[in-house]
């Protein structure tokens, strides 16, 4: 899917490599080649590509032109959606005081939720796990799918699974220092027990393009690692390698699979969600083409006077009949900037150069055109994904005409009806892995996470749920829960404290403090002045002016 850019762009964006999307760091193809054959095929030609324009990286032939990365756009857009503005837990009140208090801060939960949407829209599936460090603390994290290998039984649970761990030990230049592979396998042995194994090995291929290990080798021991490595492995709660550990998870493994759909497009019977830039790659490349095309215009519109090739004799024979006693060189040394020999320079010699330089021409560049098709695409492409445009990129102009209230409120459903679908789909497995967490950190397991709904227009949502407030359609309680986006008991300390402040409004204090009087002096004059605020009439009559008895 790569775009057949003219050869002088070609050579002008190979000069440096920051003109083109960088390359993934790992060679993914060793990855691929240790895939069931049965899941090459759909992996290579759906998985990978979509990773790829997801992470504005090259991968072979794909995403490998001059590239605006609105893939990467979409899915990091996808992702702040998804998790919206805050994240409840909703249960056992010891519960989700130890989450939300807790563990979730010390354990970066906000971080791993991100990771987990982020994969889930690039490979259309996410694997988490649980895990323990040295200090028994416990935690989740989230790989990406062509970072693991993964068996899955008829019910969706992983009855086998391969996670490439990276240990990047340390950006100190060492001779002495490696870098390594942690490869973690979780499986039910021979006596369907369950266990873990941990293997290391010496990171292989080149330093700008490593290769993933296989796991079905022998791993090095622990003993043969540097001290550096051994320190690391330990801080994970990593004592032994290339052995069965058991596993004393109660869910299953301790893995789970985070689909971004119910159903797979391509294979129906697979454990795999939809990647959300599957049915956009069409679109992303076209506007990678766009924008490639706007790219060969700035560089066209440095101006030029140039003679084509072709008619070089021509143009020739006319000269040299003009000017019978010169001699005249044909040359593209004047135009070693542009790098395009189908063009050349006529040079009469015996002629001062200076004199003789070719009179730069403005060529039109077609911004208005390409912005207005890149819009086009854009707009495609976050529709097909299942959002509205202006949610994903706010900076889409809108047409002339002004659009409908239903119009607005066709786009803003689309988007909420995309979040809601995910939300039922990702909620579940996310429950899961924190009742695990639960159980292994001893408290009840009653607990349920709470995502935020989307809310396109925060403004009108906030004033019409005040206006249903006002009109007796909604409980207080309701709206300020709502609106402030809090949890019961959150809602309910909210309450609490503006029944206390509106208690505090409705008493008003018989004088007012003595410092608003000139020496603390009560004058008639004083008494008459104060009188005119509310609450503030000393005979008792709340905002009565005096004068009126």
């Amino acid at each position: 899917m790569g775009f057949q850019i003219p050869e002088y762009l070609k050579r002008y964006i190979e000069q440096t490599k920051y003109r083109k999307p960088f390359e993934n760091f790992v060679n993914n193809s060793t990855y691929y080649s240790q895939l069931n054959w049965q899941w090459i095929n759909y992996m290579n030609n759906v998985v990978r590509p979509c990773i790829a324009y997801s992470t504005g990286s090259t991968d072979n032939s794909y995403n490998t032109s001059l590239s605006m990365s609105t893939g990467m756009a979409i899915c990091k857009a996808f992702s702040r959606l998804i998790i919206g503005d805050r994240v409840l837990f909703a249960g056992n009140d010891e519960s989700c005081k130890f989450l939300s208090d807790i563990w979730a801060p010390s354990m970066n939960f906000n971080k791993f939720l991100h990771r987990t949407t982020s994969f889930m829209a690039m490979g259309g599936t996410a694997v988490i796990k649980s895990n323990r460090d040295a200090q028994g603390r416990n935690y989740l994290t989230a790989f990406r799918i062509d970072r693991t290998l993964i068996s899955v039984n008829d019910n969706g649970d992983i009855t086998n699974a391969v996670f490439f761990v990276g240990l990047l030990t340390s950006l100190k230049n060492d001779s002495n220092q490696s870098t390594y592979w942690l490869v973690e396998e979780r499986k039910y042995n021979d006596d369907g027990e369950k266990v873990i194994i941990y293997k290391v090995f010496v990171r292989a291929g080149i330093a700008s393009s490593p290769t993933l290990p296989s796991p079905f080798q022998m791993g090095v021991n622990f003993d043969n690692l540097p001290k550096s490595v051994q320190r690391e492995l330990k801080s994970k709660g990593i004592t032994e390698l290339n052995t069965e550990i058991p596993l004393p998870t109660r869910d299953g493994l301790g893995v789970w699979t985070a689909e971004r759909t119910a159903t797979n497009s391509c294979v129906p019977d697979a454990p795999l969600g939809d990647p959300l830039l599957y049915g956009c790659l069409d679109l992303l490349w076209s506007i990678d083409v766009v924008f490639s095309g706007s790219i060969v215009d700035v560089l066209n519109g440095e101006g030029k006077i140039l003679v084509p090739k072709q008619f070089l004799q021509d143009t020739l024979n006319r000269i040299q009949q003009q000017y019978p006693t010169a001699q005249f060189n044909v040359t593209t040394a004047e135009l070693k900037g542009y790098g395009d020999e189908s063009f050349v320079y006529i040079m009469p010699s015996g002629v001062d150069r200076d004199k003789m330089t070719p009179v730069p021409v403005q060529f039109e560049i077609r911004a208005d055109q390409y912005g207005k098709m890149m819009e086009i695409y854009e707009r495609a492409a976050c529709v097909r994904a299942g959002f509205s445009p202006t949610s994903i990129f706010p900076y889409l102009t809108p047409d002339n005409s002004a659009k409908t209230a239903t119009e607005v409120t066709a786009e803003e459903n689309l988007t909420r009806a995309s979040v809601r679908d995910v939300h039922a789909i990702f909620v579940p497995v996310i429950n899961r892995a924190l009742r695990e967490i639960l159980y292994q950190e001893g408290f009840n397991t009653d607990v349920q996470i709470q995502l935020s709904d989307y809310i396109g227009n925060k403004l009108q949502h906030d004033s019409n749920v005040r206006d249903n407030v006002a009109a007796g359609l909604t409980p207080r309680e309701v709206g300020v829960k709502q609106i402030n986006n809090l949890n019961e008991s959150e809602t309910a300390e909210y309450m609490e404290k503006i029944s206390k402040d509106l208690e505090m409004q409705d008493y008003a204090p018989p004088f007012p403090p003595e410092s608003d009087f000139e020496g603390g002096d009560l004058t008639n004059e004083n008494i008459e002045q104060t009188a005119q605020y509310p609450g503030a009439d000393i005979r008792g009559g709340a905002g009565e002016n005096p004068s009126s008895r």
